[in-house]
């Protein structure tokens, strides 16, 4: 049922807020009414509404069977046109059928926010309420609308009960609305005939208004420093007063008293309510009120910000007036009847202070007394005064540059910033033996976890109130804890990988020198297996925390492939103050090979204290160094040429060509082979005959010359050359007539090639 009724609240919060656009409702079966004078409807209607042909009417469906089919919200444009660019909107109900709502029959109870509908036709039937309280320093106006849901019957006469917001006067402006209907200014509603039904049609006027909480709210009359005023609930409830000897008159959520005759004597209130509203005394329903009040002799007031609610072991605040003589001490203090305990009194010009303890309290209003002593119980000082809700301390925690964290370090403080919600005190932190302590520096307090502390803890706040007079301003009005827990564990601060991790080789005299990150560096051939990675963990600083890093050592040869032997990956937690440990970087390396060193920090959120601000990851670093090598190389490889073109009379195409070659080419910096080279070898040219009159016979040739090569792959490159060959081969024929061609067994050839191998050393 609460679902269901939070459901329908939602929808009419949501519809209600979401635009300002009009409301037009007609009951469900009911005729074609006007939605807009003027421009059209921008459709299309949902199943079962009907719009009529000048696109200004709808009429609603028959019969609604599920809710969400009873509203319509369609834009409204000049012209069918302008729809999509229209922001111009209305909003149309399919309400239930008009019930008949028996008003002298209808209870409203404004205490317990309630009003008790009777009629037939109630189900869904909505109660809008309006009204501004009389009792509290600044009133605002209470707004609101909900429904019946569940009435008692479903046909026929029958009772249903809607809440209301509590505290409504008792001449609220009512409303009930049709079933899955609306109220408000902007709402224009039709009945079964299509007529425009005046708002005051709807306007509730229950039989009977009924109270329940008690309609005088002070405890006492206070005459001492001029005309007592006794406090009421519902002032405009009243048709008239009477206090016998005592001149009193009704005020806006009091009643006003003159001329009493002394402070030792009581006064009664004889409250007479307006025509149909009554006051509830169990079952029985009273229009004329008797109450007696005693005169109090010493003003008391509380302080304001000092009565929390829902708050165990607190304490408050009053003040007595100059004028009063009694010593708070021997005062027998009392707070709704639970007995209060005197911990401080300071005197200040403007009166006494007293600080209560109190057990706590969760009533949103409370009365606070003082009597004399147990025997005679004659109160000298009362105050009525509302409660407010427990402050909720907003509590951050920083780490120097990192940002805010969410734990408790235990190696390092951390900053400690604390706000209220909204509250006039403010919170001082407390420490928590064995979990936590606070220290403050330079107006900076500081929270930093014991060393042997684990687990989980929630932060600690005293309550104070700054504008307290004397001691009083830093004493706890109450302890209160976050409602968060947080770790305490030790807090790693990533740090820069190079302060703690090095790359050191020799130089060509044998001295170690530590090589810098992102930036190459060469290596003398010789000294190509005195690399090292040292790790220096003496350097880490406790506060700074253990650093989870990972070791990569990776060494490539010329070529790009990796040189298996020599590939490292360590993961490795470091802790302050250890020892330095050395890696060597292992294999036997050669001429133009490269080490990569790379080292991360584990990117794991659970051990360092990140900046929630930067998230520009983890530092890393990395090394690069080449081992130096010979400028040129000497190599074999095996070579296809797909076609090679003979340039030498008779010229012409050689289709399949296979040989061995041995190429000499220069070497880079970095090893790698520049693009033109000089070749000799031997090659098998012309191994499958070629169309054409000219018959070219098989034959091995010496060629020499040079070639444009392009690695594609270890080991393999495709490329272009340009050879002199010495042919060893048959005469060259005719097909046409078998007759010699006269050539010489030198010929100059060129072609494209593919080349697989790479054989040889560097010079």
């Amino acid at each position: 049922m609460e679902s269901l009724r939070a459901l329908c609240l939602a929808c009419l919060l949501v519809t209600g807020v979401s635009t300002a656009a009009p409301v037009i409702q007609v009951p469900e079966g009911g005729p074609s009414v006007p939605v807009t004078a003027k421009g059209t409807l921008c459709g299309p209607v949902r199943a079962g509404w009907t719009l009529s042909p000048d696109g200004r009417s709808l009429k609603p469906p028959a019969r609604v069977e599920q809710d969400d089919a009873r509203i319509l919200e369609l834009k409204v444009a000049p012209t069918g046109g302008q729809c999509e660019t229209t922001e111009e909107r209305v909003t149309v109900i399919a309400t239930g059928p008009f019930p008949r709502v028996d008003a002298a029959g209808t209870n409203f109870f404004p205490d317990e926010g309630r009003v008790e509908l009777r009629g037939t036709g109630l189900s869904h039937v909505g109660v809008a309420w309006s009204g501004t309280p009389r009792t509290v320093a600044e009133p605002t106006l209470m707004e609101g609308q909900d429904v019946c849901l569940t009435p008692s019957v479903e046909r026929g006469p029958g009772n249903c009960t809607v809440p209301v917001a509590r505290g409504l006067p008792t001449d609220a402006a009512l409303y009930w609305t049709p079933p899955h209907g609306r109220w408000g200014k902007d709402v224009t509603t039709f009945d079964a005939s299509g007529n425009v039904v005046d708002p005051e049609t709807f306007r509730l006027r229950p039989g009977r208004v009924v109270l329940t909480q008690p309609l005088i709210q002070s405890a006492g009359v206070d005459v001492s420093r001029g005309p007592g005023f006794v406090a009421l609930s519902h002032s405009e409830a009243l048709a008239s007063v009477d206090c016998g000897p005592v001149r009193c008159e009704v005020n806006e959520g009091s009643v006003s008293l003159r001329n009493v005759p002394g402070v030792d004597v009581s006064v009664t209130l004889r409250l007479r309510l307006a025509p149909r509203i009554y006051f509830a005394r169990g079952e029985a329903l009273d229009q004329v009120l008797v109450e007696t009040l005693p005169v109090l002799a010493c003003p008391l007031t509380a302080v304001d910000g000092t009565v929390l609610r829902d708050a165990e072991n607190s304490a408050m605040v009053v003040r007595l007036d100059v004028s009063c003589q009694h010593d708070p001490r021997k005062l027998l203090w009392a707070m709704n009847d639970q007995r209060a305990r005197v911990e401080r009194v300071v005197k200040a010009s403007d009166g006494t202070y007293v600080l209560l303890r109190t057990g706590g309290t969760s009533e949103q209003q409370v009365t606070v007394s003082a009597q004399t002593s147990r025997v005679e119980g004659s109160v000298v000082a009362s105050d009525t005064t509302r409660t407010q809700p427990l402050p909720v301390p907003r509590a951050s925690l920083e780490l120097g540059d990192q940002g805010t964290i969410d734990f408790i370090p235990i190696n390092r403080p951390a900053e400690l910033h604390v706000a209220a919600s909204g509250e006039q005190g403010r919170f001082v932190p407390r420490p928590v033996a064995g979990a936590y302590t606070v220290t403050t520096r330079d107006g900076t307090t500081y929270v930093q976890g014991e060393p042997t502390a684990g687990g989980f803890v929630s932060l600690r706040f005293g309550y104070q109130l700054s504008t307290l007079p004397g001691e009083l301003a830093t004493t706890d009005l109450v302890v209160v804890t976050e409602r968060v827990q947080r770790s305490v564990r030790e807090a790693s601060v990533p740090i820069r990988v190079e302060s703690v991790v090095e790359l050191v080789c020799a130089d060509k005299d044998g001295k170690d020198r530590v090589l810098e990150p992102s930036r190459p560096h060469r290596i003398d051939y010789a000294m190509r297996n005195s690399c090292r990675v040292v790790i220096h963990r003496e350097r880490l600083k406790p506060e700074q925390g253990a650093q989870e890093v990972v070791l990569r050592i990776g060494v490539t040869k010329p070529d790009g492939s990796a040189r298996g032997e020599s590939q490292v990956e360590q993961r490795m937690l470091l802790r302050p103050q250890g020892e330095t440990r050395t890696i060597p970087v292992p294999g036997q390396l050669g001429q133009f090979d490269r080490i990569l060193v790379q080292v991360s920090l584990v990117a794991d959120e659970s051990r360092y204290a990140l900046s929630t601000a930067d998230r520009s990851g983890l530092p890393s670093a990395q090394w690069t160094a080449i081992v130096s090598g010979g400028r040129l190389r000497l190599y074999t490889t095996a070579t296809i040429p797909a076609g090679l073109y003979r340039a030498t009379e008779p010229s012409g195409q050689l289709i399949l060509n296979f040989g061995v070659v041995s190429r000499l080419a220069l070497l880079n910096d970095e090893g790698q082979e520049r693009l033109l080279g000089f070749e000799m070898g031997l090659m098998g040219m012309g191994l499958i005959p070629q169309s054409g009159d000219i018959e070219f016979p098989p034959t091995l040739a010496v060629v020499m010359g040079l070639s444009l090569r392009v690695p594609i792959g270890p080991g393999a490159a495709v490329g272009a050359q340009a050879w002199v060959a010495r042919e060893f081969r048959d005469d060259i024929t005719r097909r046409s007539d078998g007759s010699v061609v006269d050539s010489s067994r030198w010929s100059f050839i060129f072609g494209p090639s593919i080349s697989v191998g790479n054989v040889g050393f560097n010079l």
